[in-house]
């Protein structure tokens, strides 16, 4: 009989990593894009927007491993191990947030400072 609680969990991993590659893929493009703007600031913006979004699909990674770690094994070193595994993942969420967010507000103060 199939565990269907396990093969949840094995889809909805699979959800996350197919995110986890979106991200890795939007990041690159991101990252590229790059030279076929005309101006240096939208440029540097882009990139680093780029990092910020590859910080966020390593943690998304991290949260797929983690789930599915978590599911498989009841060891108790291995919940230590998820433990640090949740600790790094909301540190790359929150880190790839913040490199975006204050990208976006310089990227914003210099578009502001141009229509002044």
């Amino acid at each position: 009989m199939i565990d269907t609680a396990k093969l949840l969990t094995v889809i909805i991993e699979a959800g996350s990593f197919i995110s986890a590659l979106a991200a890795i893929a939007a990041g690159l493009v991101m990252f590229r894009i790059t030279r076929k703007f005309g101006s240096g600031f939208l440029a540097s913006g882009f990139k680093t927007f780029s990092f910020g979004v590859f910080f966020i699909a390593a943690g998304i990674l991290i949260d797929a491993i983690q789930g599915y770690i978590q599911t498989s094994n009841s060891n108790p070193l291995i919940s230590q191990l998820v433990v640090i595994l949740l600790i790094v993942k909301e540190l790359l969420f929150v880190l790839g947030t913040y490199i975006i967010v204050i990208g976006s507000k310089k990227t914003g103060d210099k578009l502001e400072s141009l229509t002044k």
